[in-house]
């Protein structure tokens, strides 16, 4: 794995660490350290990892402002992006991810509004 892989794989590394501390009720300050990780990441909104980076970046705004709490649906984006970053998806396995994660956000969305 070259540097630059190696470097992206660490943005997941420590967003995993931020993740594995968070409290199972609403934690805005872990929320915030996890978000503030997950906005680093220098290929946000590009494709592939890049949208799914920025679509943990909307659900962790989501939450914040919500006040709530949604292990799940960070679990499930945190295995994408790990899974976008060490492997070779073709663009329609890809296509079908971003469109899992979108449907993840709309959810939790829907969940509050009910």
């Amino acid at each position: 794995m070259d540097a630059a892989a190696q470097k992206r794989l660490s943005f997941v590394d420590a967003a995993e660490t931020e993740f594995a501390v968070l409290s199972d009720r609403f934690d805005a300050a872990g929320l915030s350290a996890l978000r503030a990780v997950v906005s680093g990441y220098p290929d946000t909104g590009a494709p592939g990892a890049g949208e799914v980076t920025a679509s943990l970046f909307m659900l962790l705004e989501r939450l914040i402002s919500d006040v709530r709490m949604d292990h799940q649906a960070i679990a499930v984006h945190l295995r994408a992006w790990r899974l976008m970053l060490t492997t070779n998806p073709d663009a329609e396995a890809t296509r079908l991810l971003i469109n899992g994660l979108k449907a993840i956000r709309d959810h939790s969305t829907q969940n509050k509004a009910a």
